[in-house]
C-alpha cells in the first residue's frame, strides 16, 4: 500500500501535469507576410489566382505547407531556398516555377497539400511574384 505522503504526491505530480497539458502554447512571433496587393502579377495568371497561390503557400487553403520549408515570408529556412532574391535554381520563368513545383510534389507526395492543377498554377503565380517583386520594383523606381 502507498502511504498518506505517497499518494499526497502523485496527487501533485498529476496536478502539475495537468497544468502543463491545459497551458496554452506560446505564440511564435512570424515575420511579416509579403503583401500580396502589392505583388506583380505574371502575363500567365491573374490576380485571383495569385491571391489563392498566396492563401496555399501560407496553409490556409488545399492543406498547403510551402511556408514549412520557404518561411512565413518566402524567405526560405534551412530546408528551402529562399523565394524572394531574385534567383532560383531551376529558373525563374513561370513555366520552371511550375515544373519545379511539379516535380517536388512528384519527389514527396503529399508534402505539399492536397493540390489540384489550379492550386498548382495559384501557387506558381505566387511564387513568380515572389521571384519577381523586387525586379518589378527596380522598373518601376527608374
Amino acid at each position: 500500500m502507498f502511504s498518506r505522503s505517497h499518494v499526497v504526491a502523485l496527487v501533485r505530480a498529476a496536478a502539475g501535469l495537468t497544468a502543463v497539458l491545459t497551458t496554452p502554447a506560446i505564440a511564435v512571433e512570424r515575420p511579416p507576410r509579403p503583401n500580396v496587393d502589392a505583388l506583380p502579377v505574371s502575363v500567365n495568371s491573374t490576380r485571383e489566382q495569385l491571391m489563392l497561390g498566396d492563401r496555399i503557400f501560407h496553409g490556409e487553403a488545399a492543406r498547403g505547407t510551402c511556408f514549412q520549408c520557404h518561411g512565413w515570408d518566402g524567405k526560405g529556412t534551412a530546408t528551402g531556398n529562399d523565394l524572394t532574391n531574385g534567383s532560383l535554381n531551376w529558373g525563374e520563368s513561370f513555366a520552371q516555377i511550375k515544373a519545379t513545383i511539379l516535380n517536388n510534389m512528384k519527389l514527396a507526395p503529399g508534402q505539399d497539400g492536397d493540390l489540384t492543377p489550379a492550386d498548382v498554377d495559384a501557387v506558381t503565380a505566387y511564387v513568380w511574384a515572389l521571384v519577381h517583386q523586387e525586379r518589378m520594383e527596380n522598373q518601376v523606381a527608374r
